[in-house]
């Protein structure tokens, strides 16, 4: 997992981040249910894209490194894009919005290290030469 800093740097960030919130969600007197459900079942997506990244990083699975990673990155930037959105745009205090917004800026930023990351790691790859064509 050294040949993949960033990567490893996501997974960390995203394991702090989203699987850290789901005692929260689940502490949440205010929640009910089914959103208690709903939010869990996200921060549960982040948690196994980010254990997928692991265990492509751990066996060294190149190709399905790079898509785990893509996956991961790509959900980080999806879902930070609309919630940033929303919080900003919902009547929430200022350390709320600014808290949330920085954790935004660190999950994309990171993200977009990450995936930059497996694209070069996946393209540097050792190469297999094409077998000579056989004179007829």
């Amino acid at each position: 997992m050294r040949r993949r800093p960033f990567a490893s740097a996501l997974v960390a960030w995203t394991f702090f981040v989203w699987t850290t919130r789901i005692a929260n969600i689940w502490r949440d007197a205010a929640l009910d249910g089914g959103e208690k459900l709903g939010r869990t079942a996200l921060a549960l997506s982040f948690t196994v894209l980010a254990v997928a990244v692991v265990v492509t990083l751990w066996r060294r699975v190149d190709r399905a490194a790079t898509v785990a990673i893509g996956a991961l990155a790509g959900w980080s930037v999806a879902v930070w894009v609309v919630r940033t959105v929303r919080i900003l745009a919902a009547d929430h205090d200022a350390g709320f919005k600014v808290v949330h917004a920085v954790l935004a800026v660190v999950s994309i930023v990171l993200a977009a290290l990450a995936w930059r990351e497996a694209r070069r790691s996946g393209s540097s790859g050792p190469t297999r030469a094409r077998p000579a064509a056989v004179a007829g």
